[in-house]
């Protein structure tokens, strides 16, 4: 079974550039960019245009349970739908047999800077960015979706909007549920915990008083406490990774 999608909006450009097939777009020349242990990332340049196309080699052959790329696809539209600012999709495809199974997803590059590196060169410019930040992190909670990646180095600001990328962990439910919640929050404040340093209180006292507006069920001492728990859990295991990559550097 093979499954492949092309928004309308590109079907012009891929179908000029021999695009149109799964199998084209699979052995696409491209730059690499990243490379983990269920994809690969690669930066595909056509005319004045950069996508990211991400190759999935390992995932559940299973049919309900969907690969990263139909997750991030399904994400991107979802989000997109609700006002947020995310990669455009431009093409989707899944490959499923006994033999072999891939899936690839194509998305537009994101205008702007990632919030971590704005936030290395200039501190003080969370002061400026928090409202937007408090804004999409609180609306996307109360429509009851989790990025479950919500790292400073997945948001970027192009000077008049918040993008938010690497989409392919969201999950969305019915009403909100706090766990996920404070999942999302405990990675944004132990990223900004790592950049911002003596900033690093004023950043989570001011995003947290704007946050409570949204979400006053956050303001409970039994949740602060578990955002609290959750964030040193993340550092631990950070820590480990780091200590295992230095490891194996030796």
């Amino acid at each position: 079974m093979t499954i492949f999608e092309i928004s309308p909006r590109w079907q012009e450009l891929l179908k000029g550039q021999g695009l149109v097939t799964f199998e084209a777009l699979w052995k696409a020349p491209t730059k690499p960019f990243k490379s983990k242990k269920d994809r690969e990332i690669a930066l595909l340049e056509l005319g004045d245009d950069r996508f990211f196309l991400k190759r999935y080699f390992r995932f559940p052959l299973f049919g309900f349970l969907k690969s990263g790329a139909e997750r991030e696809w399904w994400a991107a539209r979802e989000l997109s739908a609700h006002g947020f600012h995310v990669p455009e999709p431009v093409a989707f495809g899944l490959e499923r047999g006994l033999r072999r199974h891939r899936a690839l997803s194509l998305f537009r590059e994101v205008p702007g800077r990632r919030l971590e590196d704005l936030f290395k060169e200039s501190p003080e410019l969370f002061r400026k960015l928090l409202p937007p930040l408090v804004e999409t992190a609180a609306r996307f909670h109360a429509l009851g979706f989790s990025h479950q990646d919500f790292y400073l180095c997945h948001l970027f600001w192009d000077g008049k909007r918040l993008f938010m990328i690497d989409l392919q962990r969201v999950r969305r439910a019915r009403k909100i549920k706090p766990y996920w919640v404070i999942k999302d929050l405990a990675e944004l404040f132990y990223s900004a915990r790592q950049i911002l340093g003596p900033g690093t209180r004023e950043f989570e006292k001011a995003f947290l008083e704007a946050y409570f507006r949204y979400h006053p069920w956050l303001s409970e001492e039994k949740r602060l406490i578990k955002l609290e728990k959750k964030i040193a859990k993340i550092a631990a295991h950070d820590a480990k990774l780091k200590a295992r990559r230095k490891d194996a550097s030796l």
